[in-house]
Parts: structure tokens; sequence; C-alpha cells
């Protein structure tokens, strides 16, 4: 299949971004028909007329049926959240930041004014039960519903009924790919193409509506639900969950690993052409390997598959995480350090022990802890069980732009007398804004829960059947998620405000303010503000706010906690492009960095600050106590110089960080000057694969000022 998988990689890697209208008409049309339904209803009878109206492409990727949009990077559209792209999308993507221009009918406009929830698209960040998926089946979910219809409640049974509409509904959308491959396999020209049809049509008879009978069936199964997730309305960061523990039983007796690797690969292509805003729709994360709770190692021949798989696709999403544990299979550890010291930039890497702690810590069970997966960029949550580091229910904490508040709202800063007394007007604010943002949150989810549900989705968690809820207010576990950035900055801010201030007297707090308000005009005090100590050099200066503002933000959450019921919150420091944007909107701050540029790009060490090497910014990220503070997941960039980089060297950084209780970790091994080169000469780094901060991608897709920053990582590394 070497030829063919190669084949399907050009054919998505060159389809331009274009607009693909259809599910937002055919979504409008049911709408217009379903206007009285009651709203559960009203959204599952759309997602079956989409399923039932969309045309179908078997031309893009013969090996699996499935796909969102009519082609390859046809931007899908999810009208019921938004007619507009988002402002990561644009960011990312400069060359078609205005492809929706003009592109939107009129009357869709106006249909959608005032009907759209608002958002570009649903929560996303989930992974639902896939083991019911694969080994059960869709009817068997239907046969839970329909068994518990004569429930008294009428709002149960209503949701139950739209779930049974829905799950229906993808079942008749895989007999439609059937019976066109049907078709397909006796008009095409090529043989093997023709094998390719016949076989999606025999396994689409079958899956995903029963139990899937071998690997083929149960990757089939896993590309329909999850597109399907996609088309309900979850356009973006929906996670493939742990796909070689799900598929594992298909790897007794005859298991033929090439075989199987060649599937993975065509399955990845087929998740890679999800398209809800093209080339732009990433973070569609799997995770692999990792322990069970008892300590067993839950890797596999189907785990080496996958990261064969992801170094010969080389697309960059869907995104690769690998679960590392003291007893993961030597041969995983060992492929995943040649695939990282080649700069293959994947597979990303979770500790299973400080990550599944945290989780235990927020009151999540031993056995659905330890069954943990990364859903999104690289936030953490449990297959068809929980999602809550994702949906943000307790806001973000930006601890930057806290501290800049603090200080340029205070209506006399030089009366603050010291650094606790700076504290003590942070924790103030933080206070006040997790308060208002808890309860927006809160609200929000409900809101969501009942204007835009999702029957479909919500029928593939667990539980949620039985509650007759959707996901957002019935899955097994809801602890509120708060997402958090600028730890960094606001660290190195702390730090110069104690030396340049209050120990050395070089200014007072109001001069210092001043020079904020000026964006710097004096250049003096800029210069003050860079030399002073950088968090991410093991250099207890800095290191110490660092530590400071994790243990005031989780007294801050704590506190909201209790007043909101006293369900623990889950914290995740997730990145993305976001410290582009939030660099944006944030003043010139007390660390020295200039209004508008962005912030750190990870929780590790500000570019070009980490003077004491990679093991200087890892130990200093090793004292922030992962398990009570990140039980959401943290990212931590890692940039290293692939020509003096062995993979013995990043296997001992990786054991190392692990055995110290690091918990994520995303290493980029690559050389400056090749980076430049390919800004030149793109056609010549067609699989350059790189990770920026929460999203991997091909270099040469990037745009310049995100290739501009993996440069200035690889210049400082």
């Amino acid at each position: 299949m070497t030829d063919l998988i190669g084949a399907i990689r050009e054919c998505l890697r060159s389809a331009p971004d274009t607009v693909c209208l259809q599910r937002a008409r055919l979504v409008t049309e049911a709408y217009r028909q379903h206007e009285r339904d009651p709203v559960p209803l009203k959204r599952a009878r759309a997602f079956a007329h989409v399923l039932q109206h969309m045309d179908l492409d078997l031309t893009s990727n013969p090996v699996f049926a499935g796909n969102t949009s009519a082609r390859p990077r046809a931007w899908m559209l999810i009208p019921e959240h938004g007619l507009g792209s988002d402002a990561q999308v644009d960011l990312e993507n400069e060359d078609v930041a205005d492809l929706l221009e003009g592109r939107i009918p009129p009357e869709l406009s106006a249909f959608w004014a005032t009907r759209s929830f608002g958002g570009s698209c649903g929560i996303g960040h989930l992974a639902v039960d896939l083991e019911r998926v694969v080994h059960e089946g869709l009817e068997a979910l239907i046969a839970e519903a329909e068994a518990l219809g004569d429930d008294r409640d009428p709002e149960r049974r209503t949701y139950r009924q739209a779930m049974v509409v829905a799950l229906r509904a993808v079942v008749a959308w895989a007999h439609r790919y059937a019976d066109a491959a049907e078709v397909a396999a006796r008009s095409a020209p090529d043989a093997q193409v023709a094998a390719a049809h016949r076989r999606v049509a025999e396994a689409c008879r079958h899956v995903p509506g029963r139990p899937a009978r071998n690997l083929f069936e149960g990757l089939q199964a896993i590309a329909l639900v999850h597109l399907a997730i996609a088309l309900e309305g979850h356009g973006m960061s929906v996670s493939i969950g742990l796909p070689d523990r799900v598929l594992a039983c298909f790897t007794g007796e005859g298991f033929d690993a090439a075989e199987a690797t060649d599937l993975v690969a065509a399955f990845l292509l087929k998740i890679a052409a999800n398209s809800v805003f093209g080339r732009a729709s990433k973070t569609q994360a799997m995770t692999v390997g990792g322990a069970d709770h008892t300590g067993r190692d839950r890797s596999n021949a189907l785990t080496l598959c996958f990261l064969e798989a992801c170094d010969r696709v080389r697309i960059g999403d869907p995104h690769l995480f690998l679960r590392w544990h003291p007893a993961l299979d030597r041969a995983v550890k060992q492929r995943a350090v040649q695939m990282l010291a080649a700069g293959v930039s994947m597979p990303l890497l979770v500790n299973d022990i400080p990550t599944a702690q945290g989780l235990l810590e927020a009151g999540v069970a031993a056995e659905d802890a330890w069954d943990y997966c990364v859903i999104g960029c690289n936030e953490l949550g449990i297959p068809g069980r929980s999602a809550e580091s994702a949906t943000a229910t307790a806001g973000t904490i930006q601890h930057l732009e806290l501290l800049n508040r603090t200080l340029l709202e205070h209506p006399d800063p030089n009366r603050v007398r010291g650094m606790p007394e700076l504290l003590g007007c942070l924790e103030a604010t933080m206070r006040r804004c997790a308060l208002e943002m808890r309860q927006a949150g809160e609200q929000h989810r409900r809101r969501m829960a009942e204007s835009v549900p999702t029957p479909f989705t919500s029928a593939l968690m667990r539980g949620c059947i039985a509650r007759g809820r959707d996901l957002l207010v019935g899955m097994d576990y809801h602890l509120p998620g708060v997402y958090e950035r600028g730890l960094t900055n606001a660290a190195n801010g702390l730090a110069a405000i104690e030396e340049v201030v209050f120990a050395e007297r070089h200014l007072t707090l109001g001069a210092l303010v001043a020079a904020m308000r000026s964006d710097f005009a004096d250049g003096a005090v800029r210069q003050l503000l860079r030399a002073a100590p950088k968090w991410g050099n093991d250099d207890d200066r800095a290191d110490r706010w660092a530590r400071e503002l994790v243990a005031l933000r989780e007294r801050v959450l704590g506190e909201v906690d209790r007043r909101f019921g006293g369900r623990p919150h889950v914290a995740c420091h997730v990145v993305r492009s976001l410290h582009h944007l939030d660099g944006r909107r944030i003043a010139a701050s007390p660390d020295g960095r200039r209004a508008g540029t962005p912030v750190a790009d990870s929780i590790g060490a500000e570019t070009g600050t980490a003077r004491a090497g990679p093991t200087g910014v890892l130990k200093s990220v090793l004292k922030l106590d992962a398990p009570r503070h990140y039980r959401g997941g943290y990212n931590l960039n890692l940039t290293l110089p692939r020509g003096t980089t062995a993979a013995p060297a990043v296997l001992s950084l990786i054991e190392g960080f692990c055995g110290a209780g690091g918990q994520e970790l995303q290493i980029n091994c690559v050389e400056a000057a090749a980076l430049r080169d390919a800004q030149q000469h793109p056609e010549g780094y067609a699989d350059l694969v790189v990770r920026v901060a929460g999203f991997s991608a091909r270099f040469v897709d990037l745009p310049h000022v995100e290739q501009e920053e993996l440069i200035a990582r690889a210049e400082h590394a």
C-alpha cells in the first residue's frame, strides 16, 4: 500500500483551502423544518439530515470511508455556533485568514444572525467511549436508550429519543458509504483501489452498528464515529482517545505489523482530512502506551504501529502522545526517542504517575484515572467520562495579565511596601476575576447543554443514556476546568520587582508602573528588568515566584470550589497560539516585555533566557508539583539542537525528568539553519514537522510569525 498511501498524502497536502457550504445549508434546512421540535430532537434531526444528504468522498482516501466536507481542506462551518473563523485559526493561517469573506450567502447569515449560540464550533476537547463503539456497536447503545423509553421524566425521555435518532443516523450513514463503495469498486480502473472500495463496503455494512470483527473494521468504526462527532458540531479538538488499547484484541495470532502500520497510516490521513477550518483544523490528539491502575504496561504491537505510521505520514495532525512510565516497553521507548532525536517532533510525552495522581486527588476513581488521554492541545480527559480540563468552566488565569492589572490599577503603587503586600493585592485581583469567571462558566455550560446539545456524542459518554442528559451535564465526572497562561512572564516580573524595586532600589514601584505605561521609553529601566533572574534556570530567585503564583492560584480556586459546591477544579496550562493573542492585548509588563509582543510559549523558560540549558528548564518546572497544581496538564516546549542530540541523550533527559515527577514534555530537535533554509526553499522540506505550542504542523505551512518563533528557539538552543 506504500504507493497508495503516498498518493493519499499528496492529495491531502496539495489540496487548497476552499469553502464547503453543504453542511451549513443542510443544517439550515433542517432547523427550518423542525423549528418547533424540542431542542434535542431538532439537533438530532438536523444531524440526521446532514448525514442523509451530504456528499460522500471515497476518492481522496479510498482505504477508509468518512468525510466532513465534499473534499479535503474545504471549510465545513458550523453555523449553530457562528459563520466566522477563530482568532487562532486566522493567526496560524495568514494566507487564508480572509477565506470566508464574501463566501457566506446572505440568506444563511440572516437566518443564523439571531440563532447562533456563539463561538466557532462546539466544545470539542473530548474523547468518547470507543471501547463500546468498537466492541459493542451503536446498535447496543440504541437498544439501551430504547429500553429506558418509558421514563416518566419528559426531558429525559426526549433526550433519549434524540440519542436514538442520532445513533441510527450514523448507522444509516455507514450504509450509504457501503452502497457508494460498491458502485465505486465496479468502476475503479485500478485493481488495488477497487479492492479497497470492496473492503470499505463490507465493513460499513457491519460497523459501527455492530461490533468490529478485525483491525480494519475497528479503525473504520472509529473513523466514522470521529468524523460524525465533528459533523454534529464538536468541530475542533476531538480526540481519538487510546486507540492501541481499544484495538489491542486484534493483535493476536497472525498479526501482521507491516500491514497494520499501512492501515494506521491510511487511518491517520483520513482523520487529518477532517475539515472544520481546512488545514487549520488541528489538535486531534491520539494517546498510546501507558500503564493501567495495576501498574501493568498497556502498550502492545499496535503502539509501535502508531509510532511508525506517524513517522511515515509526517502530517502534523493528528498529533500523537505517548504515555510514559517506568515499565513502558523498551522497544516503544527506543522508537520514540529515535523519532524525537531525528526531528519528527512526535510523539509528545505524558508521564503516567503524576498525571494519574493528579486525577486521583481530584476524586477520580483509580481505574478511571489511569485510563486518561490527551483531548486537545495537551489538555487531559478520560474517554467517555470526563473532559473538564478543556471546558474551562472556571475561566482562564492569565498570570501576567492579572499582575499587570494589579500594578496598573493600583491607586498609589508607591504605598506597596514589599513583596508580601504586592502578592496580597494580586491575590485579591485574582479572587475577584476567578469568582466572576466561575459563575459565568457554569452558566455558559448549562446554556450550551440547553441550546446546542449533542445527543450523538452524549450517547457515547458513559452514563449519559442512563441519565438522559447531555454530556455537559451528564458525564461521570464534572470537575471545573481552568486554563492557565502567562506563568513564566509573571514569575519573571515578580523576580524583577523584588530585585530592582525592593532589594536594589534602583527605582520605585510607581516609577516602574510609569515606565510600563510608556512602553519603556526609557530603555535603561527595561534593561534593569531584563537583567533580573529568570524562570527556567534552576535559580530560586526566580523559581520561587512561579511556586508562589501556583500556590496563590490554588488558594483562590479552592475558595471558589467551596463556594460553588466543593467539586475540585482541574488546572491546565495550555497555549497553542494564545501567547501571541494574549501578547497583543497585554500592556508592557514588569518582566521588561514590551506592549503587544508575545508572552512565553509554554510553561518553560521564555525564549532566549534559558542560560542553564535544557536541564535548568526541566529542574525549574519540576518545582511546580504537577499532581497538585496541574491536574489538567501542562505544556512544556523543549528545543534541542538536532545535529548534536543523539537518541541516548534524549532518553536520559526524558527518564530524568519523568523519574523526578515531570508531567508533559514536547521536544523539537531542529537546527536554525535548516529552518531558515525551509523558509526560502519550502519545496525541499515537505516532511519537516514541528511542535509549535499545543499543536504540530509542517513547518512550511506555518505563518511567518510562527516560523520566526521556532527559528529563535532553535538559535537559542
